[in-house]
């Protein structure tokens, strides 16, 4: 049986940003933050369950640089495009409950 980190493509580095969210082609947006990045895609903490296979539009709005970890920024767009691929509720969280898991759709040129 593979584990999630068996599928990935890319390695995931530590990076703190502020970064908000929004179904695509809807008005209302969430507030979240980053826990990890890649080429490929992110994982945020957020107040809002998603369903995977639901797509968002994330933009960036704040990075940390004192506490982003591993200074790796690579993974983190200022506007992405991106698929639900997981969520999972995270017990001892109060404020943002749930991690997620996204990927980034490819750009088209």
């Amino acid at each position: 049986m593979k584990t999630d980190k068996d599928k990935r493509a890319f390695k995931r580095h530590a990076h703190v940003a502020d970064i908000a969210f929004s179904y695509f082609n809807k008005k209302h947006s969430y507030n979240a933050e980053t826990i990890n990045i890649c080429p490929g895609g992110m994982c945020f903490k957020s107040n809002l369950r998603l369903q995977p296979g639901a797509t968002v539009c994330i933009r960036l709005k704040r990075t940390h640089p004192d506490g982003s970890g591993s200074g790796f920024s690579e993974g983190i767009r200022s506007v992405a495009l991106s698929e639900v691929k997981w969520c999972r509720e995270m017990p001892a969280a109060t404020d943002l409950p749930y991690s997620v898991g996204v990927k980034y759709f490819n750009p088209v040129y």
